[in-house]
């Protein structure tokens, strides 16, 4: 079919497709507005995860740093042959272990308890504050502190880490290995 006027040979079939391809392309469909809604819907929830899930990973992450300062601590006390204790609080925990004597000299000053040793230099037994904030610390025993002494085989213990509501559990078997629950 021909349309009618001078100069003019299309036909209106070849008009009408590329009218038909311009009103196709001039917007969004539906599908690719709806896949857009769910990237970004998922994209949301990985962040909102994320956000909620941070105290929990900073009092894991407190754990697992725990475990490795405890193992060394045990290996410390078995090489050095001075018992090292280990006390926790809110904001954080330390080991200590009594101070070694320099040298006699058959003076008053040799008779003195030495201060104890802190750990203050050491990377991994020094002072360590939580990094989940206010962390409540449960330990095995009666004390409320735990003692590495030079014996190979340590009994059972278990500590649990409180915060934000979620806890962490340190667990010791008979041979020394250590696990984070």
């Amino acid at each position: 079919m021909r349309t009618s006027g001078p100069g003019t040979s299309r036909t209106i079939a070849a008009v009408l497709p590329r009218h038909a391809a311009c009103a196709r392309q001039s917007g969004f469909s539906l599908i690719e507005i709806l896949v857009v809604l769910v990237i970004i819907g998922i994209a949301a929830g990985m962040v909102g995860l994320s956000a909620v899930a941070a105290p929990d990973r900073r009092l894991h992450a407190d754990a697992e740093r725990l475990v490795q300062a405890l193992a060394i601590a045990q290996s410390e006390a078995r090489s050095d042959g001075r018992i090292i204790t280990w006390r926790a609080d809110a904001g954080g925990y330390r080991f200590e272990r009594p101070g070694r004597r320099k040298g006699s000299t058959g003076s008053a000053d040799d008779e003195a308890i030495p201060p104890p040793d802190d750990f203050r230099d050491d990377p991994d037994l020094r002072p360590h504050a939580w990094s989940a904030g206010t962390v409540s610390v449960t330990p095995s025993g009666p004390q409320g502190w735990l003692r590495f002494d030079t014996e190979w085989m340590a009994d059972p213990m278990q500590i649990v880490l409180s915060a934000g509501g979620r806890n962490v559990t340190i667990n010791r078997d008979a041979g020394g290995a250590y696990a984070v629950q």
